[in-house]
């Protein structure tokens, strides 16, 4: 072989590795969120959305129905501000199921919701490959979570769950499960604890308090901006309990331990006594001013190279 042909055949392979490499690098991520909820949904989401190594297979639209501020509503509100988001970014292709409408049932034979949404995580479990799994992140109610275990156990061991709640005192080795996530389906989270096969990551609210966005920094980034900066910033101001100088952006401390996992500090622990015994893993850290400064440049990044397209 010539030294032409050597010279063609190196780049050749040198291209192959690149391509694998930049592939292994690209996480699968089905999102699960109560978007209709509070304001963080909407920020976390984003911020998956546009990140470049992260491959967004869909997002669920999940209820929020015990809240005492819910909406007629709550499934739909969160399913019509996902189509929203996705317009907003050109990503109408990305599947958005609707989810569970109300919380798991209290008896019966058959206790699951069964919805888009369930048999989505099912269908998506199941596409992954032998060795691999896929990642769920549930930033409200684990109630489609956990009706797809229900109907379909033996895709617990093909799934690696990120979710945001309960609360955890690590020095006394205490849980409490009284967050809102959690009340809004204390039986869909009991579900999630007791699967055995189920490799979960959890994001305490305890820690995830840090999160503290204010209002002067919010609208000099985004008020008047590109309409979905804009949209970002008037959700704040428009929700319910609107006008405060200070929010915490609950979910983007779980977003930002997934597509940084160098800047927490995690723990390994047992689940609750009242659980079935098993090993989880719980984020005791996060880097919020990293997190918070990210999520600001990311946006603005990614919204001036549409611009340019």
């Amino acid at each position: 072989m010539n030294t032409k042909n050597n010279a063609i055949l190196f780049m050749f392979i040198l291209l192959c590795c690149l391509v694998q490499s930049g592939m292994a690098e690209t996480r699968q991520l089905l999102i699960d969120a109560d978007t209709g909820n509070e304001v963080d949904d909407l920020y976390a989401i984003v911020r998956l959305l546009i990140e470049p190594s992260v491959d967004i297979v869909g997002l669920n639209s999940t209820q929020w129905q015990a809240s005492h501020w819910a909406v007629a509503n709550t499934l739909e509100e969160s399913h019509r501000l996902n189509g929203m988001l996705l317009s907003y970014l050109n990503m109408g292709h990305i599947r958005h199921p609707r989810g569970a409408h109300a919380r798991l049932y209290d008896w019966g034979q058959d206790i699951a919701q069964h919805s888009a949404a369930a048999y989505y995580i099912i269908d998506q479990a199941h596409a992954t490959g032998e060795n691999e799994k896929l990642n769920v992140m549930c930033m409200g109610a684990l109630t489609n979570m956990a009706s797809a275990l229900l109907i379909d156990p033996t895709i617990a061991p093909k799934i690696r769950l990120y979710f945001l709640g309960t609360s955890i005192e690590f020095d006394r080795k205490v849980w409490r499960k009284l967050d809102f996530n959690c009340m809004m389906d204390p039986r869909a989270l009991h579900v999630v604890l007791d699967t055995k096969e189920l490799e979960t990551y959890v994001m305490p609210v305890n820690v995830a308090s840090a999160m503290s966005f204010d209002m002067k920094t919010l609208s000099e980034q985004f008020k008047d901006q590109h309409p979905l900066q804009h949209f970002l910033y008037q959700r704040w101001v428009d929700h319910m309990d609107g006008g405060r100088y200070h929010r915490t952006i609950w979910d983007l401390g779980l977003v930002g331990a997934f597509l940084y996992p160098d800047k927490v500090s995690v723990k390994t622990i047992e689940t609750p006594p009242e659980n079935v015994r098993r090993q989880v893993t719980v984020y005791e850290s996060i880097d919020k001013d990293l997190i918070i400064s990210d999520f600001y440049q990311s946006v603005a990044r990614y919204l001036k190279q549409m611009s340019q397209n």
